[in-house]
């Protein structure tokens, strides 16, 4: 079984469905924050949308020094409870004892793994981390909830495990995950993109590029963008057809971009 397999089997249990759930009439539930390490040893490469310097590193590395990286990894996530030793899991080193995920990873992983659509948000600078929403579904329901990775710091109760984190470069960098709804969703988004970005655009790119992009159909365009110019109390937007929506003449406050998010996260689905 694959972390890949495993994530979406551990996203149908009870215990995940409870989280579910919990996520729907709550401002947010926590998952986890993992290392990029963690994440590169649980597939993260591989996933659809990963951090090209943390993927770069990693191969970087060498066969030899990965190897051995992947198990003293593995050792801490097993240390930190993220994996637990089953006779019918993965293997992260493909040899020996096999793991299944905790609950709060798999829904992680599951998001990351088989996304129903993800958004993007992105400003002139490259190098500027933000936040990405991992749509959580399967067959029988498209959408069960929104996770959405977030750029952390080493948390204090992890610094015993990474005490040399700094000499990592980009694979000391950290993820934190929590679960949310598709409501809570369009609001994280309208809270970010309706203030200028830290520090501002400038260029070809002021202010925001919200990019939805959901699985090809073989027919539609795998997704599009939305530009958001936002002064901290409102918002104009050029739309993902191409044309203004109100730029220089009508502007939006947060309930209205929080709206327009709602409205294109639920086109996803359709």
């Amino acid at each position: 079984m694959t972390p890949d397999a495993a994530a979406a089997a551990t996203g149908r249990t009870e215990a995940a469905a409870t989280l579910i759930e919990q996520a729907q009439h709550s401002d947010f539930v926590e998952l986890v924050t993992v290392s990029a390490l963690e994440l590169c040893v649980l597939g993260g490469p591989k996933h659809p949308l990963f951090e090209e310097p943390v993927a770069h590193a990693w191969l970087q590395l060498g066969n030899h020094r990965r190897k051995k990286v992947m198990e003293w990894v593995t050792e801490g996530m097993v240390k930190r409870g993220l994996l637990i030793e089953d006779s019918a899991g993965f293997s992260p080193v493909n040899k020996g004892a096999t793991y299944s995920l905790k609950p709060t990873l798999g829904i992680a992983l599951a998001a990351r793994c088989r996304p129903a659509f993800i958004i993007i948000a992105e400003t002139a600078d490259a190098n500027l981390r933000t936040p990405r929403f991992f749509a959580l579904g399967d067959q029988d329901h498209p959408v069960r909830g929104v996770v959405v990775e977030e750029p952390a710091a080493l948390p204090a109760d992890m610094a015993g495990d990474f005490p040399h984190v700094k000499k990592f470069g980009a694979l000391g960098r950290f993820y934190r995950y929590v679960l949310i709804s598709q409501e809570k969703a369009a609001e994280a988004l309208a809270e970010l993109t309706i203030s200028p970005p830290e520090p501002p655009g400038a260029g070809e790119m002021p202010g925001w590029m919200v990019s939805f992009y959901h699985r090809y159909d073989g027919r539609n365009p795998v997704g599009f963008q939305l530009r958001v110019r936002g002064s901290g109390t409102k918002a104009q937007l050029i739309g993902p057809d191409g044309g203004d929506r109100g730029v220089g003449t009508a502007e939006y406050d947060f309930a209205g971009l929080a709206a327009v998010m709602l409205d294109l996260i639920h086109r996803q689905t359709r």
